[in-house]
Parts: structure tokens; C-alpha cells; sequence
């Protein structure tokens, strides 16, 4: 048996939006995962060569998704297998053609019972083309519709045994399919799980109808962008708010990556559990952003550790034969919800930003709610806290030079495109060990651990690391993304120096030890310490990282005006 998937996400991130299985080929090749494009789409492909049974590899793909399975065959009674197309039971329109000209309509219900129905247009309006009601005993059993299909669901596939499909012979006395009489289809319904359809009465059109989609389904994988999910109504959105179970976390529509989508109050990684509905597994699969980000636990080897925090744990691993880092809860509190939930939160928020000065996110994966672990790109040049300390310990020349101000630059960029996003996204704990960089010292943002959307309210105090901390911050007041800039401008102090954040700052009983940090704390919140910069500096930037860290958040540059500077002075002074 050979397998097709077809991924909207990066890296064959995520659930996939096609799974489609057939006989395999003499000419198969197994393919990991590359990029195909379908007009100005990029999707996604892997395949499997080797399946040996359609109904695990389906369970393995999907997890706790539900779905349809739809198995066509070329020869009457069901007997000659031809290939089997797997449809999500969203309960919402999908599109179900590679040509964008038919939509469907999948649901399953608690009774069993399963509809299915297709339209002949983008929208699923208007009458419909196809109509499939199906009882439970139908899916169960499996039995041969029409002489040319078999119907399965995720309640039902998971009891069907590898090659029973072959040996059924049942008939066609558990399901119907066939035309739509207009006039019944309103009095149809599935409490009973009993089939009720009208088959139409004109054979011939019938039959045309029937042999047009056994086409349609014989060339399923040859345009595979068969069901590439997309919400084509508002509606749906309400429907899926109205639905969740995860209802501290919002659905919104998958694949915007231009704005910030997250609930503000899911961002916060010190709010109260009790607040918050308990987590589990259905409760992962009511989440849109969370579900459609899921890729398959098994397929995620962990490694050795390569960073430990408060909180978390980053581990090198594999993905698809590939280098990702992944992260993981510290095992004391993997089964607390608040932590689970704030895990989570990042997640969310990590889905929904696309920029290429922010790391990659690659998807979230679990086996059990106390299993999760967060995949993203793996950044093989290590954390600028790193460079800057191996740069101190060379006795590397302080100042600025094109490799520190293209990194300040790179910040720059990925914190105006958080700031801009039309809910602005607020970082709130800029500093050098969250800024990765690749071999080549390109640097891109990281850990959004505890970062949230900007909301007209007093937000949390004291988030954040203390020595990167906005005075404002500290002291429990109102703040904005302002609070991003002045850590920028102890991040470029860093760059200048090497050294961690006032460092500079002694003991006033005694100039050899280092001033505690309270005391250090207490003084920059009232303006009267702020970060060094070296004499030998560019001026320009000196004043870029001084203007940063202004006691008062209105004198600061935005990210946007820090990021036309450093622009400036690329071009102009290095």
C-alpha cells in the first residue's frame, strides 16, 4: 500500500490536509517530505511506500482526529481495491476538489451515525450533489455501496482488521447513496442512525452523477490538493468558537499568519489554574491552531539536552531526518494545568508568527497531555549570551562592527513585525540568550514563553528578566511595547561590551564586589543606573542604545524607528 499526504505547514508540519492510500507502484519512492506548488500555493508532500495496513496508518496520522474513510473500488461488489481517500469530520465546508469547483461536508455524530455531503461548487451552497447517510452498522461492517464503495469512521476503523475489507460481500441494506430529492432531504435524519434517502428516478442521470465522481475519485491523488482546508464561511468560525472545549484558548482560522490571534489573557504564564477548564486530549483536538499544529509524537526523536530553564527543557532531536530543537516541560511540573496550559499558550502563539527573524515553528506533538514537546528550528550557531561570552573570554574588541549592528538589525526586524501585527504582540523578555543564531550569525528571536498581546489594561509586573527589565515593568505600571525597546537597548549594550547588564555597577562599601542586584533593580527604576556602552563605539549607535533605555517610554524609538537607524547606519557608517 502506498500513502500521500499533502501538508499546508512547513517541514509536512502538522495534520495533514490530504491522506490518500492505493496500491502501491513499482515506481515508488519514498519521500520524507518536498515542497510542491499548485498555482501560486506551496504545499507539502510526503509519501510511504510500505503501508501494510491503511486503517493503523490512518490512525497513526490523524491520532484523535475524527474521520471518514472512503474506499473506492474498479470492479463490482467491492472486490478490486483501488484506493482510499480520508476525510476530516470537521462538521464545516472543505474543499474537496483539486480543481476547486466541489466542496463537502463530513460529520460524525455520538450515535455512530455519519453525513456526508457533497456540492458542486467552492461553497457547499446550493442543493447538494451527493448525499451520504450512513448508520452505524454500515461503517462498521463496511459494507459495499453502489458496488463500488466502502465507508469507514475513526469510531469503526480501529476494529476493521488489516484485509477484511476484501472478504466483505455485504449489501447495500446499511447506507444510501445516490441523487438528493430536494423535497425529503429536510425530513432525513440520523437520530436513529437509519438511512432515509431518495434516489432519483432518472437512471440516466443518475448513473452519469455516479461514474463522474468514481472518475473523480480514481484521479484523487494524481491533484493532490484535493482537501485543502480552508473555512469558506464566517460562520464556521462561530461554530467552532460555540463548540470548543478548550475554551481559554480562541479558534482562530488557520493559516493567517499575518496578524496575532491569541486571546491576550491566554499569554500569561502566571494565571490562575483554576480559571481555566481542565485539559485533555479532546480538548487539544476543539483547539484549531493546536490541532492543525500537531505532528505525530513517534516521529520525534529526542536527543541530548542543549538548554535548560525555569521552566522548560531544549533538546536537540530529529524530525523527518531533519535537526529541530525541542522543548519540553520540566518533568516536576509537566502535570500541572497552569504550566500545561501556559506550554500551550506558546504554542499558540508560535503558530500563528511567520517571519523569517523569528525561529520556525515546526508543530507540537504528544502522546499524553504530560508528554508534550514543542518542535521549531534548530539554530546550529547557538545564543548570543554564548558568542557574547566566548567574544569576552578572546578579548574580541568591544564596539560595534557589520557582524553586531546585522544582529541588532535582525532583532530589530522581528520586533517590528511584533509590534505591528494588527493586535501587537509584546515579547517581554528580550535579551541575548533569546536570540538565536544560525552558523552563519544570522540572529532570529526566540521563547515566547511569556509573551502576550498588547491590551489596554495594567499588565503583569515583574515579567520578564530583571537586568532587561523596563523600570516601568518593574514598578507594576501600565506599559506597552516600549517595554520591548528599552530591553533592546540593554541587548545592544550587551553586543557592545560582552558583558551581562551592569555589570559596571559596584558596591558603594565596596568598589572590588559587584552591586547586588536589588539594590541594581531599585536604582535603574528610579533612573539613576542604566547600562554602559564602550568609549570606542560608534556614536550612532550609542545613542540609538541610550535613546532605548530613556526612563521615560515616550522618548524611546519605536522598533520601526530603531530599525530605520540601524538601517542608516549599516548603509552609511560600516
Amino acid at each position: 500500500m502506498e500513502a500521500v499526504e499533502i501538508f499546508s505547514g512547513a517541514n509536512c508540519a502538522g495534520t495533514p490536509d490530504v491522506l490518500a492510500m492505493y496500491n502501491v507502484t513499482a515506481t515508488c519512492a519514498e519521500d520524507a517530505c518536498s515542497d510542491i506548488d499548485f498555482g501560486n500555493q506551496t504545499y507539502y508532500m510526503s509519501r510511504t511506500c510500505n503501508v501494510p495496513d491503511r486503517f493503523v496508518h490512518t490512525k497513526k496520522i490523524f491520532g484523535d482526529f475524527k474521520y471518514v474513510i472512503m474506499e473506492t473500488y474498479d470492479s463490482e461488489s467491492c472486490t478490486s481495491f483501488e484506493e482510499a481517500d480520508v476525510f476530516l469530520a470537521s462538521g464545516r465546508c472543505e474543499i474537496s476538489s483539486g480543481f476547486g469547483d466541489q466542496s463537502v461536508i463530513t460529520s460524525l455524530f455520538s450515535n455512530g451515525s455519519a453525513l456526508v455531503v457533497l456540492y458542486p461548487n467552492d461553497a457547499c451552497g446550493g442543493e447538494p450533489l451527493l448525499y451520504f447517510e450512513l448508520d452505524r452498522a454500515a461503517l462498521a461492517s463496511g459494507s459495499c455501496q453502489q458496488s463500488l464503495y466502502r465507508f469507514y469512521s475513526s469510531d469503526s476503523s480501529s476494529e476493521v482488521a488489516s484485509g477484511s475489507t476484501s472478504s466483505s460481500k455485504e449489501e447495500n441494506n446499511s447506507g444510501s447513496m445516490g441523487l438528493i430529492d430536494p423535497q425529503e432531504s429536510s425530513s432525513s435524519g440520523l437520530d436513529n442512525g437509519a438511512a432515509n434517502v431518495k434516489v432519483s428516478t432518472d437512471s440516466n442521470i443518475g448513473t452519469g452523477v455516479i461514474v463522474g465522481i468514481a472518475a473523480a475519485a480514481l484521479v484523487f491523488v494524481l491533484v493532490v490538493a484535493l482537501l485543502i482546508k480552508r473555512h469558506l464561511r464566517k460562520k464556521n468560525e462561530a461554530e467552532m468558537e460555540e463548540n470548543a472545549h478548550f475554551n481559554d484558548f480562541g479558534s482562530p482560522q488557520v493559516g493567517r499568519k499575518n496578524e496575532s490571534v491569541t486571546d491576550p489573557k491566554t499569554l500569561e504564564s502566571d494565571g490562575h489554574s483554576g480559571e481555566q477548564k481542565p485539559l485533555s486530549l479532546v480538548g487539544l483536538w476543539d483547539d484549531e491552531v493546536i490541532a492543525t499544529a500537531r505532528i505525530p509524537r513517534e516521529k520525534v526523536v529526542v536527543q541530548q539536552p542543549i538548554n535548560r530553564g525555569g521552566g522548560g527543557e531544549v533538546y536537540l532531536g530529529l524530525f523527518n531526518q531533519q535537526q529541530v530543537a525541542v522543548k519540553m516541560l520540566l518533568p516536576e511540573i509537566r502535570k500541572s494545568v497552569k504550566h500545561v496550559n501556559a506550554f500551550l499558550a506558546e504554542v499558540k502563539l508560535m503558530a500563528t508568527l511567520d517571519h523569517p527573524r523569528i525561529v520556525q515553528f515546526v508543530g507540537v506533538a504528544w502522546d499524553s497531555l504530560t508528554d508534550l514537546c514543542v518542535v521549531s528550528e534548530f539554530m546550529e550557531g547557538g545564543d548570543l549570551r554564548e558568542l557574547l561570552t566566548v567574544y569576552e573570554k578572546e578579548e574580541h574588541p568591544t564596539g560595534f562592527d557589520r557582524i553586531k549592528v546585522t544582529i541588532a538589525l535582525h532583532v530589530a526586524h522581528a520586533l517590528t513585525y511584533l509590534h505591528s501585527l494588527e493586535t501587537p504582540v509584546l515579547h517581554r523578555d528580550l535579551k541575548s540568550k533569546n536570540v538565536l543564531l544560525t552558523s552563519d550569525l544570522e540572529a532570529k528571536l526566540t521563547d515566547f514563553g511569556i509573551s502576550r498581546e498588547r491590551v489596554d489594561k495594567t499588565m503583569t509586573a515583574g515579567v520578564g528578566t530583571s537586568l532587561w527589565m523596563a523600570p516601568e515593568v518593574m514598578l507594576g505600571e501600565r506599559y506597552d511595547d516600549k517595554a520591548d525597546m528599552f530591553s533592546f537597548g540593554v541587548l545592544l549594550s550587551e553586543l557592545d561590551v560582552h558583558v551581562l547588564p551592569y555589570s559596571h555597577a559596584k558596591d558603594n562599601s565596596d568598589p572590588h564586589r559587584k552591586m547586588p542586584e536589588t539594590v541594581v533593580l531599585q536604582m535603574v527604576a528610579l533612573g539613576k543606573l542604566r547600562v554602559k556602552f564602550s568609549s570606542n563605539s560608534l556614536e550612532s549607535m550609542v545613542a540609538l542604545g541610550l535613546a532605548c533605555v530613556s526612563l521615560d517610554p515616550k522618548e524611546r524609538p519605536t522598533a520601526a524607528e530603531a530599525l530605520y537607524r540601524l538601517h542608516t547606519i549599516v548603509s552609511q557608517e560600516l
